[in-house]
């Protein structure tokens, strides 16, 4: 489990740097604050942010119950897979919005995995002890 709760750390981290990614952008786009348009490439940066933290809410659930009912390890890959999809998703899409849907899918396919995977691990669980 240790290493799912790496994987954990690393995905609150990452949102943590898009964070100020989209800080960074505001300023050097002169988007202030509370507009989150004006500028197309803040809102690049704006959405990967915006997004990532969607994905987030359904990461972080699913991996600790993927990892708690069915396997700590594949959970663990199937995680590092979802932050390397979400990095190539976020440079995709600031470059290019056409260029997100690569990531996109990488980060994807690993949270259906997860997600799928965990609901098959308790609903397992439930059917065996009740």
């Amino acid at each position: 489990m240790h290493w799912v709760a790496l994987i954990v750390l690393l995905a609150v981290l990452q949102s943590a740097v898009l964070a100020g990614m989209v800080g960074w952008a505001r300023d050097k786009y002169k988007v202030a604050a509370p507009a989150i348009t004006g500028n197309e490439i803040f809102e690049r940066y704006f959405r990967v942010h915006y997004n990532s933290n969607e994905q987030l809410i359904i990461f972080l659930p699913s991996i600790w119950l993927f990892a708690t009912y069915l396997s700590p390890t594949w959970a663990a890959i199937l995680g590092a897979i979802y932050l390397v999809g979400r990095v190539i998703y976020a440079v995709g899409y600031i470059r290019s919005p056409v260029q997100r849907e690569i990531g996109f899918i990488i980060s994807g396919v690993a949270n259906a995995i997860l997600v799928l995977g965990a609901l098959y691990g308790v609903i397992c669980a439930l059917l065996i002890h009740g």
